[in-house]
């Protein structure tokens, strides 16, 4: 249900894109825009009802090769933004191309003259890393049917300073009933707004942000290697493996290794865990994806018995984690990180493990352990109420608020792009807080 709820919401938004793809300029509000936000939203609560159930993990066809879910959630998020972007951009040049004075251009019948700049009376420039770009109010001569010519100001954005007797593109009456005009540098990008279609350079544009996309799904989607590796060292007799009972929740510091420059690759950060015990009476911990609750998936495995495998290395630190994998004696298992280095207080146990001398013991196929919880009121809550102003927004947008009103049109556009972020943000910072009262137990 969920992954069909899901692929819904998925096919709306690709619909999204379609529309405005076809029609780049056009009328609003419009109803097409609006009925594939109303598809999208409608599966995307139906998949948020259905994420509200917790749930065991499903068995895998390739589980002893595949990387368990979490452990991709970080990359699945920027994919995702990365996808919505596409749609988000394509609206706002859509939303402020449609003008009332494009409007009131095309019904007093439109035409497409290259005219000469009469006068020019101010330029500014906007300068960035890759591009500058340079804003003039000129005056310009328009063909008129009734009068042979008549002078118009507008303003236009050319890649140069324009300079008196430059050539630019206008679109204006052919009647002169509407004396004004929308000038460009670009024939395609006004003939664009004429045929309702994006222009040749927006084209390469999306073309550009679509190869980047699939190129960044193509490094979320792949099959993980943890296990792999594991196996790897398993063969050569490099892994240890400790004999472990499941003990509880708790939350700590997770650091992955260093790679080969010596820098980490990743930022040290709070995460989830699963305390184990050994029969020595010491104590190890299996970190956990961010994502996941280990009070209830503690709860579910409270005295399981297991094999922790896991590879020390030679120069190993305190406070450095290694990759892990936890298999439960019914075959069950769970990937993770485990310190690397002996603890702080030698008194305190976590032994290093002995050596492995037979294969890992995961059956085919095996299933990850459950029971895990997609969605968590208590961390997710904040971000969703970002999440929903950010597609009224869209919303709001596609329904005509923004036409003839600049400041309503720009306060909605930020409120859609900031909204997943702040979401994100506050996501994020709840389950801060929360795991920081898991370590404080």
């Amino acid at each position: 249900m969920a992954s069909s709820a899901s692929a819904v919401s998925w096919a709306g938004v690709a619909a999204f894109v379609v529309c405005l793809l076809v029609r780049k300029v056009a009328p609003y509000p419009r109803w097409d825009l609006l009925a594939c936000l109303a598809v999208s939203g409608g599966a995307t609560v139906a998949w948020w009802r259905v994420a509200r159930r917790p749930t065991g993990a499903r068995p895998e066809k390739r589980a002893g090769h595949a990387r368990w879910w979490p452990g991709r959630r970080g990359g699945l998020v920027a994919l995702a933004l990365t996808i919505l972007a596409m749609p988000l951009l394509l609206l706002m040049t859509s939303a402020a191309a449609t003008t009332p004075e494009l409007a009131a251009i095309v019904h007093g019948g439109p035409v497409l003259s290259c005219v000469t700049v009469q006068e020019i009376h101010s330029t500014s420039h906007n300068q960035s890393r890759n591009f500058t770009e340079y804003t003039s109010t000129v005056s310009v001569a328009l063909p008129d049917g009734r009068r042979g010519t008549h002078l118009t100001t507008e303003s236009v954005t050319t890649s140069h300073p324009l300079k008196k007797g430059d050539r630019v593109w206008a679109l204006h009456s052919s009647t002169g009933a509407t004396p004004g005009a929308i000038l460009s540098p670009s024939h395609d990008e006004l003939h664009s707004l004429l045929n309702g279609r994006v222009s040749a350079y927006e084209a390469v544009l999306l073309a550009l942000w679509g190869c980047f996309t699939a190129a960044l799904a193509a490094l979320d989607l792949r099959e993980g290697t943890s296990l792999r590796h594991l196996n790897a060292d398993l063969a050569a007799g490099r892994s240890h493996m400790l004999r472990v009972r499941i003990a509880g929740p708790a939350a700590g510091f997770h650091f992955p290794y260093p790679g080969r420059t010596g820098k980490p690759t990743r930022r040290r950060q709070l995460s989830p865990s699963l305390r184990l015990t050994s029969p020595d009476g010491g104590s190890r911990d299996l970190f956990l994806d961010r994502c996941l609750d280990p009070v209830p998936l503690a709860e579910a495995l409270d005295g399981l018995q297991g094999w922790l495998y896991w590879t020390p290395r030679p120069n190993g630190q305190l406070g450095w984690t290694e990759p892990a994998v936890l298999v439960l004696d019914d075959g069950r298992y769970a990937l993770g990180a485990t310190p690397d280095g002996p603890p702080p207080d030698a008194n305190a146990g976590a032994p290093l493990g002995e050596p492995v001398t037979h294969p890992l013991p995961s059956p085919k196929p095996a299933r990850a352990v459950g029971p895990y919880i997609l969605w968590q009121p208590h961390i997710h809550k904040p971000g969703v109420i970002a999440f929903g102003f950010a597609f009224l927004s869209v919303c709001l947008i596609a329904a005509g608020i923004g036409y003839g009103n600049s400041t309503a049109l720009g306060t909605c556009l930020a409120t859609a792009a900031l909204g997943p972020i702040i979401g994100l943000l506050l996501i994020g910072r709840q389950r801060t807080r929360y795991l920081g009262s898991l370590q404080g137990e």
